[in-house]
């Protein structure tokens, strides 16, 4: 594994996320002094991470190949027909590892060592999230033995499964440290996520129920998703203006840095809200959450990057949502045989697109298999970017039936390669494994 470095400046620079003066202000950015620096700016990089993760690179190449974008110029139309190799991942790797969760490690001890629970229950929050993330993405990843190089300077691999397990005995502890009346406001939450009326231990609910869907606990997800997110101003969302380095991580990436790229044209998602193909239930106000999303320019139908859309240069992105929350609610009960209360969080969601969008939502009576799939398409076309989709398509072996993009294929990639970096530095290295080969969760 690539040399754990103990970095505390802002891996914003050069990927761009929010600008966190608050968190950086004083910081010395020598490793060999890196105990000098306070916990709660050190969390602030691990969320900046949390950040990149759920809205850069691996968000952008899950998009591709689930059919809700299209890479539409040079690389771009590789990676769009699966063509990726282990070094694409690096960068996600190191972040993930490296100038994440090391980092998070490094606050829990500041909070431990100076009594404040609060810190290290946000970092616990912060590792769990790029731990299950990562273990969602690549399958088997190192854990217990990871992060500390001079012991362990070739960390062995644990079984995605006990990784994901691990991730909730984070997530347990993280609650307990929390409390119920700790805001992302108000604690350890902004610059890096807007500051709402979000409550930590809501969060963390809703991350268990989304971590127990990808391990198919349905029960768990159930109950752990009604304890989350209550409401749809309580979302943990990150925080971007117009502002150097503080802007949309996709408007950076479409408007600044790689112009046609990534587009809509054709994809799946955008059929689906235009009718040219049919949805599960019928949705009439598609039409004005299309234009939210998307906007033609040119010959292109590109991302809504245009003051209000989607993307837009100060947007929000969604980390873990109260959306998300209610159709993880839907789907865990659908999964149970609980059609009443499936019908319900997803009548609740389709009244709140709504108002939302000024626009006809109709809710549904239907029971059974129909039921399920109607909830799995509304979380897709809900979730655009998200790597939560991702996980569905590969979970339910899709079940939505995703366009295939590469003839050569009979199925979209089933997990990230393992890094180069990897390949090349960690003695413990398990060996390749195919782009193709499901994750052990979802064999």
């Amino acid at each position: 594994m690539k040399k754990y470095k103990i970095l505390l400046m802002l891996i914003a620079i050069g990927l761009g996320s929010v600008s966190c003066e608050d968190y950086t202000d004083g910081i010395n950015v020598d490793p060999n002094n890196f105990t000098s620096a306070p916990g709660n700016l050190i969390v602030g990089q691990a969320e900046l991470v949390v950040v990149v993760l759920s809205g850069s690179n691996s968000s952008r190449f899950a998009g591709m190949w689930v059919d809700q974008f299209t890479g539409s110029d040079r690389q771009y139309i590789t990676v769009n027909n699966y063509g990726v190799t282990a070094s694409d991942f690096d960068d996600v790797w190191d972040d993930v590892y490296a100038d994440g969760a090391a980092q998070a490690r490094i606050a829990k001890e500041s909070g431990a060592e100076s009594g404040d629970v609060l810190l290290e229950g946000v970092a616990t929050v912060m590792e769990a999230i790029l731990m299950g993330e990562t273990a969602a993405l690549f399958g088997d990843i190192p854990y217990r033995t990871a992060f500390d190089y001079t012991t362990n300077p070739d960390p062995t691999y644990d079984a995605q499964a006990q990784v994901l397990g691990d991730v909730q005995g984070l997530l347990s502890q993280a609650l307990a440290k929390v409390g119920t009346d700790a805001t992302v406001a108000s604690v350890y939450g902004a610059p890096v996520f807007v500051a709402n009326s979000a409550t930590w231990a809501e969060v963390i609910h809703s991350l268990k129920a989304r971590y127990f869907m990808i391990t198919k606990e349905y029960a768990s997800a159930h109950g752990e998703a009604l304890q989350g997110i209550s409401s749809a101003d309580g979302d943990l969302l990150s925080s971007h203006s117009s502002a150097s380095g503080a802007r949309n991580l996709y408007y950076q990436f479409i408007i600044e840095q790689r112009g046609g790229y990534l587009t809509a044209n054709g994809s799946n998602l955008t059929n689906l809200m235009t009718g040219v193909r049919a949805r599960e239930l019928d949705t009439p106000g598609d039409a004005a959450r299309f234009d939210y999303y998307f906007e033609t320019i040119g010959s292109d139908l590109e991302l809504n990057t245009s003051a209000g859309g989607m993307f837009a240069i100060d947007a929000s992105f969604p980390i873990v949502s109260w959306v998300e929350t209610r159709l993880i609610e839907a789907e865990a009960a659908a999964q149970l045989g609980l059609d009443t209360e499936a019908q319900t969080p997803f009548n609740t969601v389709r009244a709140y697109l709504a108002d939302k969008y000024d626009a006809s939502f109709p809710g549904t009576t239907s029971t059974g298999t129909q039921l399920w799939m109607e909830i799995m398409e509304e979380k897709y076309i809900s979730m655009p970017g998200s790597l939560q989709i991702y996980h569905d398509v590969r979970r339910t072996k899709n079940a939505l039936g995703v366009p295939i993009k590469n003839a050569a294929a009979s199925t979209i990639p089933q997990r990230f390669y393992y890094p180069q970096v990897e390949i090349n530095a960690n003695d413990n290295f398990p060996g390749l494994v195919d782009l193709f080969e499901p994750t052990p969760v979802n064999k």
